[in-house]
C-alpha cells in the first residue's frame, strides 16, 4: 500500500538506537532532569508500583498539573510489539486507509490521522487488561472507586505529515464531580519528531506560572508596556501582530487572533533535554529567556500518558512515520460529559437521550456545546454510558484477531450522531424520555 511505503512505514524499527535519547523519554524509570525537577515528587512522572508509605497521589497530580506520565512502561515491548502490528494491521483493513485525505474519526487538524475504534480482539484485550492491571491503583484513586466506566477504547494512529494540532480540551463534566480520564500508551519510541502528544499545566507550579493561554496573553501584556510606540513594538518583533495601517490596534477581546497564535507557535519549542514546552519571548536578550507551559509527551515504548479531559493539550506535528497509540478513557460512573468523542464501538456503549434542566442548558452552552428541542419544546442531549466498569476488569475477548468484518461497519462513533443512535431500541419523541433518572 502507497501508505505504507510513505507517511506510514508500518515496519520501521520501534526502539531508539541510541541509548541516551531512549533514557531521556518518559517512561525510562529516570528521575526527570531540567526544569522538571524542580516538580514535587517528579511531578509529571509517577510510578505505578508502591511501596508501603510511599503511594503516588495520582489524583492530585491530575488537579495540580492535569496530566501525568508513567515513569515505566505498563506494557514490556514484546506486549508493544505485538500490539501496535495488529493495531497497524486492523488500519490497514480499513476502507479510508488508503484515501487520499488520510483522516479517520472526527479530529482537529485531521490529516494523516486516524481514529478507529476498536473491538476486543485476543491482543486488544490482552493488552488492554495489563494495561489496567498496571493503571488500577492510579484509576481507583482519580474516581474513589471501581465503578467508573469505559467509554473510549480506540487505535489513534497518526502518520508522516501530520500536522500539529490547535489546542484544545477533549470535554468538561456538566455536573461538578464529573469527570473523564484519558490514557494514551505509546507502542514504540515517541520522540519529539514522532508527534507527542504537548499537554499544558492547568494551574501554577514550581516552574512556571503561566497556562498556555496566560503565557499567549503576555504578548499583549508586553505591547501595552510598550506603549503605542510603532517602533517599539517593531523593535520587539511585535509589528505584523499590533500594528494595523500603520496605527497601534491591542485587541480587548478575550480570544487570540490567528496572528498572536501564529506568533506564539512560532516561537514555541520543545527542550529535547527534558520535554518541556516554553514560549522563547523574541524581544528578550538571552538565549535562555523562556516561558515554560507545558511538556511534550515524549514515552518510551508501552508508557502511558494519563490526562483529564479537561486538560489543554494538542497532537505533536509529527515529520517521522508512524505513531501509533492504545488509548482507552474512563468516566465518573452515570457522567454527564459534554465534547469527547467517545470513540468506542456501540456494543461497549448505552446512550440515552435525556431532558435538560434549566442549569444543565447553562452548563451546555457555557461550555460551547448545542442541545436539541424536541416539537414540544423539551431540551434534550445525548448522553453517553459505558457498559463496562473498572470492576469488570480483566475483560474477555469477544472476537478474534483474524476477524476483520467489523472494522469497516459501525464508524458512527460520537454523539452528533442524532438518528441513528438508539443501541437499546430506543423509538419516538424525546418527550417519552422524560422520566430517564441516573441510577
Amino acid at each position: 500500500m502507497r501508505r505504507d511505503a510513505e507517511a506510514c512505514k508500518v515496519d520501521a524499527p520501534t526502539r531508539l538506537a541510541e541509548r541516551a535519547a531512549r533514557d531521556r523519554l518518559f517512561g525510562s524509570g529516570r528521575r526527570r532532569a531540567g526544569a522538571l525537577a524542580a516538580l514535587r515528587g517528579d511531578g509529571v512522572a509517577l510510578s505505578t508500583t508502591t511501596t508501603r508509605g510511599r503511594e503516588p497521589r495520582y489524583g492530585d497530580a491530575l488537579d495540580r498539573y492535569g496530566f501525568f506520565v508513567t515513569s515505566e512502561p505498563v506494557l514490556s515491548e514484546r506486549e508493544a510489539d505485538e500490539t501496535r502490528a495488529h493495531l497497524l494491521s486492523l488500519l490497514r483493513s480499513a476502507d479510508v486507509y488508503e484515501r487520499d485525505e488520510g483522516c479517520l474519526g472526527k479530529l482537529a487538524d485531521c490529516r494523516e490521522r486516524f481514529d478507529l475504534s476498536l473491538r476486543l480482539t485476543t491482543t486488544v484485550t490482552r493488552a488492554v487488561n495489563k494495561i489496567v492491571s498496571k493503571l488500577k491503583p492510579a484509576l481507583v484513586d482519580i474516581f474513589g472507586d471501581e465503578d467508573c466506566e469505559l467509554v473510549e477504547l480506540s487505535a489513534l494512529i497518526t502518520c508522516k505529515g501530520s500536522p500539529a494540532q490547535g489546542v484544545h480540551s477533549d470535554a468538561g463534566g456538566v455536573k461538578g464531580d464529573d469527570r473523564l480520564v484519558s490514557v494514551f500508551v505509546s507502542l514504540q519510541d515517541t520522540p519529539a519528531n514522532l508527534g507527542p502528544t504537548h499537554v499544558f499545566f492547568n494551574s501554577p507550579n514550581a516552574i512556571t506560572e503561566f497556562d498556555y493561554y496566560s503565557a499567549l496573553r503576555m504578548m499583549r501584556t508586553v505591547a501595552d508596556e510598550l506603549g503605542n510606540s510603532t517602533v517599539a513594538l517593531r523593535d520587539h518583533g511585535l509589528g505584523d501582530i499590533y500594528i494595523k495601517q500603520g496605527v497601534v490596534s491591542i485587541p480587548e477581546d478575550e480570544g487570540a487572533t490567528e496572528e498572536e497564535l501564529k506568533f506564539f507557535d512560532a516561537h514555541c519549542r520543545v527542550d529535547e533535554r527534558d520535554h518541556t514546552l516554553a514560549f522563547y519571548p523574541p524581544w528578550e536578550s538571552s538565549p535562555n529567556a523562556r516561558l515554560v507551559f507545558g511538556v511534550a509527551a515524549a514515552t518510551r515504548q508501552g508508557a502511558a500518558l494519563v490526562y483529564d479531559s479537561r486538560t489543554q493539550h494538542r497532537g505533536g506535528a509529527n515529520t517521522l512515520g508512524a505513531r501509533v497509540q492504545l488509548m482507552f478513557s474512563f468516566q465518573t460512573k452515570r457522567a454527564f460529559v459534554a465534547g469527547s468523542t467517545f470513540t468506542m464501538r456501540r456494543r461497549y456503549h448505552r446512550i440515552e437521550r435525556a431532558p435538560l434542566t434549566l442549569m444543565e442548558r447553562a452548563t451546555l452552552t457555557s461550555l460551547g456545546h448545542e442541545y436539541e428541542k424536541s416539537e414540544s419544546g423539551v431540551a434534550w442531549y445525548l448522553r453517553i454510558f459505558g457498559k463496562i466498569r473498572l470492576r469488570d476488569f480483566p475483560l474477555r475477548a469477544d472476537i478474534t484477531d483474524q476477524e476483520r468484518e467489523w472494522v469497516n461497519a459501525d464508524l458512527v462513533q460520537n454523539s452528533d450522531n442524532k438518528v441513528d443512535f438508539d443501541v437499546d431500541g430506543l423509538r419516538g419523541d424525546v418527550d417519552e424520555f422524560a422520566t430517564v433518572k441516573s441510577n
